[in-house]
């Protein structure tokens, strides 16, 4: 079944659209490096809402036989393919055209006019960097920048990490290029605004970096957030039927959890009594837990020794 893609995220795109033409136009009409080097970051904006687009009708389709948990990390591909085009597309290519115009001479006209449009730009990115974050439960958010720093690197919401995290490099960016701009401006030299370039392409590569750490770990394998993993374990202490936990995996599988329990039951059972008791469990914790998609429990005995995680 294919999920229907909020039309929040088409206005984004038409939005990042006209920003990017716009700041296209004001790179041509003042031969701003570090302008052109914010259009290109915008072109990238673009691509990445194209490809989370994608991705999200993707995860969202059914499950077949040779892939029957879903394709819930189809997110994670288009995730990295995000990422690795902000490092190449805005990155790279903005260190270029610094580089380029560094080299070469190259003259900044009117940078006044530079100034303002990029100065609308932080003042529309900021604005979107605040609705983003606003996006995230409220109690990470009361924990200042270290919750939020402790946020990105729990989170298995690539969705929103990777938008909270292009809007803190867009407005980076935005402010790079308008100190660039301003030095050429107040100095008369124009290498300041190609060092504004560079500066734009060194945080579009910074956060593409960071953006691909985090993606690894999801692609590898991550744990959920340690406050699940301890409210799941607690819930299960709890139950009379355990006797003793000897393991607890709970997984992130894009925005579910896969948790597999190896348990030790408090009373041995007939073989249609022990079934009903796991159902039960494994039932009342997806109950407990939403977002545990996929519960497997395993009836372990004492003499098999404790399991090495």
């Amino acid at each position: 079944m294919q999920a229907s893609v909020p039309r929040a995220v088409y206005y984004a795109l038409a939005s990042n659209v006209v920003v990017t033409i716009r700041k296209f136009a004001a790179a041509a009409y003042t031969n701003s490096g570090a302008t052109l080097a914010e259009a290109a970051h915008s072109s990238a904006d673009c691509l990445n809402q194209v490809f989370l687009i994608t991705g999200r009708r993707a995860a969202h389709s059914r499950p077949d036989e040779q892939h029957p948990l879903g394709f819930g990390r189809e997110t994670h591909f288009y995730a990295m393919l995000v990422a690795l085009q902000f490092f190449t597309v805005g990155g790279l290519v903005s260190m270029a055209i610094g580089a380029w115009r560094l080299w070469h001479g190259a003259t900044l006209e009117r940078p006044e006019v530079a100034v303002g449009v990029l100065f609308v730009c932080a003042l529309v990115e900021g604005g979107a960097l605040r609705a983003s974050i606003r996006s995230i439960d409220r109690k990470r958010r009361a924990g200042g920048v270290r919750g939020l720093w402790r946020w990105f690197r729990e989170t298995g919401e690539l969705k929103i990490m990777l938008s909270i995290g292009e809007d803190v490099a867009a407005l980076a960016g935005v402010l790079v290029s308008i100190a660039g701009t301003g030095l050429a401006a107040l100095t008369g030299w124009a290498g300041f605004d190609a060092l504004g370039s560079i500066g734009v392409g060194l945080v579009m590569m910074a956060t593409a970096v960071f953006s691909l750490r985090e993606i690894k770990s999801l692609i590898v394998g991550e744990a959920a957030r340690a406050s699940v993993r301890r409210s799941m374990r607690a819930w299960l202490d709890a139950r009379p039927e355990i006797g003793h936990i000897v393991s607890l995996v709970v997984l992130r599988w894009s925005d579910s959890l896969l948790v597999a329990v190896q348990a030790e039951l408090a009373e041995r059972r007939d073989a249609v009594e022990l079934v009903r008791t796991i159902n039960r469990i494994e039932n009342e914790l997806q109950e407990a837990f939403p977002a545990a998609r996929w519960v497997y429990f395993e009836p372990e005995l004492r003499e098999h020794g404790e399991h090495p995680l």
